[in-house]
């Protein structure tokens, strides 16, 4: 079962490099992302979720014995991540602006005051906390891939059109904002929607 599983999270893998490349295309192209480029963003981001829920299942205490601190320390790290997520699409205001479908603001408010890429944080967490539940090698192997890639995904695909779209305002929330983790830096980091 864990072989079948590997296969279908390679397959996934696979076809999540050509989505990346028809992604940044409909950014140079529409600024935007298309709803069938959207919906396979979606369906990527998720199967991948869903098959390694199924791995760390089959494949569990393949890393070590399966104990309360993993599991608790695992429980945490999925809820922390969990909830990052959660802040992370409630920032946004609008369910479109989660998959590129309106992209009207540069979103800097909530926890993207504290990370550009809150989600994808909070993904890695989820997917380690998931991975450490299960003490699950092949399951680890995947939460640090998908990791991978989206950091590559990131700076190939989504800071260039961030750069291209919202220009100075973009730079400005670079030099003061982390892309994974930190504090705010330099000047008090004001939100655009602040009343002053």
């Amino acid at each position: 079962m864990v072989r079948a599983l590997l296969i279908l999270a390679a397959v996934n893998a696979v076809l999540s490099i050509p989505m990346a490349m028809l992604v940044k295309r409909d950014f140079a192209e529409r600024g935007r992302v298309s709803l069938s480029m959207a919906v396979w963003t979606g369906a990527a981001m998720h199967g991948n979720a869903l098959l390694l829920f199924a791995i760390a299942w089959f494949d569990r205490g393949s890393l070590g014995d399966l104990g309360e601190f993993t599991v608790a320390a695992g429980g945490l790290f999925a809820f922390a991540g969990a909830m990052l997520i959660y802040l992370g699409r409630s920032a946004y205001a609008d369910f479109s602006r989660v998959y590129g479908l309106k992209e009207d603001e540069l979103i800097e408010r909530g926890v993207y005051r504290w990370s550009r890429n809150r989600q994808y944080v909070g993904y890695a967490l989820f997917l380690g906390g998931v991975s450490l539940i299960a003490m699950s090698i092949w399951a680890f192997s995947l939460a640090l891939l998908f990791a991978l890639f989206i950091h590559c995904y990131i700076v190939a695909v989504e800071e260039p059109h961030l750069r291209a779209a919202f220009g100075k305002a973009y730079e400005a929330y670079v030099v003061r904002t982390a892309r994974y983790f930190g504090l705010p830096s330099g000047r008090r980091h004001i939100d655009i929607n602040e009343k002053l």
